[in-house]
């Protein structure tokens, strides 16, 4: 019974642990990378953001500044206080200042501010570009950062322009500053340089613009965590993908193993020297190896997929009825039975069952005994010739003594009488028949005895033209034509000469008593289908031999001849089986014999 196996294969089977670890890693690598680029970019976007916003409210400073010019003809720094003022007034503008060289402030969105001087450094005048630039301020004693643009204040051109060609022409024509009681009280104004009331076009001023990071923080924040979110989703979605697609190795993997398996087990079965048949448990047939084709006579085409009592209903009977479907079935058949020379068979039928006991099947096997049964008969032949040897070794000492005892006195009896008188006939008769039995028994004695083999080099076409003469003239009494054939490429052959002319002889003469009104008798040596074997052939086209006698026809004293003694193919099994060769007979009745001797090289 085939036994079910189910492989199980997991996934990673198939991947060394570095190689994943390793692969996680990377996988891991890559969504952090991709996270901090993702937040360094977010980070970047909103800082230029409020860069531009800082920039867009010092252009709007400035242009602000050169709008009071036109109107009041030069700077009036209340009203530029006062536009200060306004444009902080924004939620996110925590301040905006305008401070000199020295970070004293000179004007600020907190006019209490004016005058003071900043809690942190500056960019000096050489470091800022024209654009101005950032800087990050943590504000003391709260978690609140301050994102400050410092850039140069200068809302005309230096040295050009029609603004400032229009103060330094009011300058040149003795423009006053407001007296100095118009300043009390404006400290704004106060906080100036000299000249207050005018700008000056020398002055190295900037302006400071403060946004809170308030709303940025919150927005960076809420990214990181979206950020965080999306890149243990994308881990787990790429270990996941990872995971698929070991699984799908997996199972390709797995796959082939069951299809190299099947394959295997496939090439295994039609291999196999036992025939074999499986079906389901719906009796139709699933296995139907090269052997089983052979031993039924029937190709795998016309039986795979065919109920098993249809396809093959000469071994129906050999499958459990369905009331018995456990049951084992051992018996011995022959197959095809209609074949003349049918295979026996021993045939064990047993049932195929799953783990909880039901039956899913059955199969059958065939053996092949055959040639178990051939030497099982060589074995008794051989058996029985060793006892008629004993026996016929007792009976030749106990009766030749008398029997020449009997011939003395027949003889001395017949010399009283004369010759034509009956008691002369009846002497005459009896020495006669003990000669026979002298005779009879010296056949018997020379098959049963023992002969060393006188083994040499014989070439085997001058050995076989010598046989055929000895029975030349008894050929062309019977009109039967003589062949021969010798397909053999080495000229000499290892056998006794004597013993097996006799073979030879024996085996012509039972081809020429076979052929009495004609035929043709043809002698060939070739090569054995085993290695290193030589066969001799001897085949006529006489009245053939009975199959219900073939097995037979070597037995001592068997014969169908009205004249024979039974011992010709006797002796020649005994010579051929000395020699260590054996003897094949095929033969049909009226068609014919051939006995082809397979001797050893």
């Amino acid at each position: 019974m085939r036994k079910k196996t189910k492989i199980v294969t997991s996934p990673f089977a198939y991947a060394s642990p570095w190689i994943l670890a390793t692969a996680i890693g990377m996988l891991i690598g890559i969504v952090i990378f991709f996270a901090v680029n993702n937040l360094q970019r977010e980070k970047r976007i909103m800082t230029e953001s409020l860069f531009n916003k800082g920039q867009a409210i010092i252009r709007f400073i400035g242009a602000g500044t050169r709008a009071s010019m036109m109107m009041m003809g030069s700077p009036n720094t209340q009203q530029f206080q006062h536009l200060i003022e306004q444009a902080a007034g924004e939620s996110n503008i925590i301040y905006i200042a305008v401070a000199n060289s020295e970070g004293k402030i000179v004007a600020h969105s907190t006019p209490t501010r004016v005058g003071t001087t900043f809690d942190h450094p500056l960019p000096g005048e050489t470091e800022l570009p024209p654009v101005g630039k950032y800087q990050i301020i943590n504000v003391q004693g709260t978690k609140q950062k301050v994102f400050e643009i410092v850039a140069p204040f200068k809302p005309f051109m230096r040295g050009g322009g029609y603004f400032f060609k229009r103060h330094r022409q009011a300058m040149l024509q003795g423009e006053k500053r407001p007296p100095p009681h118009q300043m009390e009280g404006n400290p704004a104004s106060c906080q100036f340089p000299p000249g207050a009331g005018t700008w000056l076009p020398g002055e190295n001023l900037a302006i400071i613009v403060g946004l809170d990071m308030t709303e940025q923080d919150k927005i960076i924040q809420q990214d990181r965590f979206h950020m965080l979110y999306m890149s243990v989703a994308l881990l787990l979605v790429a270990i996941g993908g990872w995971i698929a697609l070991l699984t799908a190795q997996s199972y390709r993997s797995s796959q082939k193993t069951l299809m190299n398996m099947q394959a295997f087990t496939d090439l295994l079965i039609s291999r196999l020297p036992v025939g074999i048949i499986a079906t389901n448990a719906e009796g139709y047939i699933q296995t139907f190896n090269s052997t089983a084709a052979r031993f039924t006579g029937k190709p795998p085409e016309q039986t795979i997929g065919q109920l098993q009592a249809s396809a093959l209903p000469q071994i129906q009977q050999l499958f459990p009825p369905e009331e018995h479907v456990g049951e084992v079935i051992d018996r011995e058949i022959l197959l095809p039975p209609d074949s003349s020379a049918p295979y026996h068979l021993q045939i064990s039928s047993v049932p195929i069952t799953d783990g909880q006991g039901n039956t899913i099947g059955k199969v059958m096997l065939m053996y092949d005994l055959t040639e178990i049964k051939k030497l099982e008969a060589q074995v008794r032949r051989h058996d029985r010739l060793v006892s008629l040897g004993k026996m016929a070794a007792g009976v030749a000492h106990e009766v030749r003594n008398p029997l020449s005892s009997i011939k003395g006195f027949a003889t001395l009896l017949g010399s009283r009488f004369p010759t034509a008188s009956e008691e002369g006939e009846a002497a005459r008769l009896l020495i006669d028949e003990v000669e026979r039995l002298n005779r009879s028994i010296t056949e018997l004695l020379t098959y049963a005895r023992p002969l060393p083999l006188a083994i040499a080099e014989v070439e085997i076409e001058p050995f076989i033209e010598a046989s055929l003469k000895l029975i030349q003239s008894d050929a062309k009494e019977l009109g039967v034509a003589v062949h021969h054939e010798i397909a053999l490429k080495r000229k000499q052959v290892r056998l006794d000469k004597d013993r097996l002319n006799q073979v030879l002889l024996n085996l012509y003469l039972n081809s020429l008593q076979a052929m009495e009104h004609g035929g043709e008798l043809q002698v060939s040596a070739h090569a054995g289908t085993r290695p290193g074997t030589v066969e001799i052939s001897v085949r006529d086209t006489g009245c053939g031999i009975a199959e219900d006698i073939m097995e037979r026809v070597m037995d001592p004293y068997f014969t169908t001849k009205a004249e024979g003694t039974g011992l010709g193919l006797a002796m020649v099994y005994k010579i051929i089986d000395e020699h260590g060769g054996t003897i094949r007979i095929a033969s049909k009745k009226g068609e014919g014999t051939t006995v082809t001797i397979i001797l050893p090289g």
